[in-house]
């Protein structure tokens, strides 16, 4: 299964919860194994708190965590170092 947050939430009045916890990014981050961000040139979505967040609690718990750009993977031989 695949879990698009720009999709899955309502960006108008989803309930949140009263702690980090309960949000529905922490919430869908509990049931996966992989966590993968997909980067524009600027990276814009580095600048959105509930991508932090998500990167966050990915690295906290050890999960495996995925980074691309339109270049591909970040690692691999076609993406290995430099900027975005």
């Amino acid at each position: 299964a695949i879990w698009v947050c720009t999709f899955a939430n309502c960006q108008f009045g989803e309930d949140f919860g009263a702690m980090l916890k309960e949000c529905p990014f922490i919430r869908v981050l509990q049931t996966v194994e992989l966590t993968v961000l997909v980067v524009d040139f600027q990276a814009g979505s580095l600048s959105r708190s509930w991508c932090g967040l998500e990167v966050k609690y990915t690295t906290e718990q050890e999960m495996e965590f995925v980074l691309y750009t339109s270049a591909g993977r970040v690692g691999s031989s076609y993406v290995s170092g430099g900027p975005l």
